[in-house]
């Protein structure tokens, strides 16, 4: 989110980089290799030796060896529940927390007055006797400054709670789409599994048709191709799953490894948009109280032009004839008191700290209102996202769906019964895949906006 004050960076960014990454080497595979192998199969060079370089078998022995490691012990967890665990033990939110008690327990250093000195004189004080004499002195600050200083620690306490709030409200976003993109990636592990599987039995029937003539190498070369470009993704997909699963254990800081629970891959839709709620996010409400703090801060510097104030307290003694011709031998005290008033005559430091603070003041509030309309326009950027993502995903639950699973059934019919060939086949069975990845892409990114529009709305 753009309006966070600072933290620490997003999930979501470096775990989309992954998967994409991912995707595009395999769509890469999926564009070339076949056609490749295609032009090397149908040159007389490879017509002539009638059979098949060991590389493509090879490539499909040692990725199907990756992608079938066996998987560690993993516990199915919810997405609430994973929030709730992610709030409680995430470490970036504990020292926020910790930050809060810091700030509540200085609010009481406000009232900061200086220590009292005490002096002790003893000598020929009043006269040739010797007397002794004790002083108390007291300076503070006017009330006044007081007081705004412990205004100005009690608004930066208030910042630090909603602080705490723009954390939590990030962390859920974060939690939300790490879960949701294990999730997507688990789903289309599936898919791929049951790709494999299809093209396991194509394969077979390949390699019998070759052996008894039915078919020529093409047809086997075609087969071996996709089961290993499948085995290329598998072994990407099983790489960006492991990285994805260590940043959700990380946000959630706990040992125990958590995956979202089967078949939780598309997230409830919003019913209705709240946007009144939606301006006051924490992220708006902690740049608004940026814009207080700074203010009081100015009222604290104006308030230290006021004058300082100090009092005193005299107690002696006095040998000898005083002054109301009585005669004292020591044992008697006299004592007087002092009021005393700083003026301040050279205030022009100052005066100078009083203009740099109104200028934070002023940048603060830029802030708040460049932060506000950079929030609406997100905001507004992502219920636009979230409409046209629902669009794309009924009409793949609608209609996509269906037309995929026509043609592949159309293309199983067909192929059994001699009506299309082997790369005919393919191309249908590819495009039926297509659609049922594009579907899940499709409800990925719908996902993705309800995450962001959550987020907005702080839920």
């Amino acid at each position: 989110m753009a309006l966070s004050n600072g933290s620490g960076a997003e999930v979501q960014r470096p775990l989309a980089t992954v998967v994409i990454g991912g995707l595009l080497i395999a769509t890469l595979l999926t564009l070339f290799v076949l056609p490749i192998l295609y032009i090397m199969v149908e040159t007389k060079f490879v017509r002539k030796r009638k059979s098949i370089s060991p590389v493509i078998p090879l490539l499909i022995f040692t990725f199907t060896l990756f992608t079938m490691q066996p998987a560690s012990a993993q516990t199915p967890i919810t997405v609430q529940a994973a929030i709730d665990t992610a709030l409680m033990n995430n470490q970036m939110v504990k020292n926020e927390r910790l930050i809060t008690d810091y700030q509540k327990r200085l609010i009481k250093s406000g009232i900061n007055i200086p220590q009292t000195t005490v002096i002790g004189e003893y000598g020929q004080i009043n006269s040739g006797f010797s007397d002794n004499r004790f002083v108390i002195n007291q300076n503070i600050n006017f009330p006044t400054v007081y007081s705004n200083q412990k205004s100005v620690l009690k608004e930066e306490w208030k910042s630090s709670v909603l602080n705490i709030a723009v954390k939590e409200a990030e962390l859920k976003k974060q939690v939300s789409q790490a879960y949701y993109m294990l999730a997507y990636l688990l789903q289309k592990k599936k898919l791929l599994l049951k790709n494999d599987s299809l093209y396991g039995e194509f394969l077979e029937k390949a390699n019998l048709r070759f052996k008894t003539g039915e078919s020529d190498i093409l047809e086997k070369t075609t087969a071996e191709t996709q089961r290993a470009q499948i085995a290329l993704q598998l072994n990407q997909l099983n790489a960006d799953l492991d990285f994805l699963q260590s940043q959700f254990q990380l946000l959630l800081n706990t040992p125990t490894a958590l995956v979202p629970q089967e078949n939780d891959f598309k997230m409830t839709r919003l019913e209705l948009i709240d946007t009144a709620s939606a301006y006051q996010h924490p992220a708006i409400e902690w740049l608004e109280q940026q814009t207080i703090i700074s203010n009081k801060n100015t009222q604290l510097e104006k308030s230290r032009l006021l004058p300082d104030l100090s009092f005193s307290y005299n107690n002696m003694t006095m040998r000898g004839a005083g002054a109301d011709n009585i005669l004292y031998d020591g044992s008697t005290r006299f004592q007087a008191g002092q009021i005393g008033v700083g003026i301040p005559l050279f205030y022009g430091a100052q005066k100078a700290k009083i203009t740099a603070s109104k200028s934070l003041q002023r940048l603060s509030e830029e802030n708040y209102q460049f932060g506000l309309k950079r929030f609406k326009a997100e905001y507004q950027a992502a219920v636009n996202q979230y409409i046209n993502f629902s669009k794309s995903v009924d009409y793949f639950e609608k209609t996509g769906l269906k037309n995929a699973s026509l043609i592949r059934d159309a293309a199983h019919q067909q192929f059994a019964n001699g009506g299309i060939n082997y790369i005919e086949w393919v191309m249908l069975i590819n495009q039926a895949i297509t659609i049922n990845n594009d579907y899940l892409s499709a409800v990925n990114n719908l996902n993705e906006s309800i995450i962001q529009l959550n987020y907005f709305l702080n839920k």
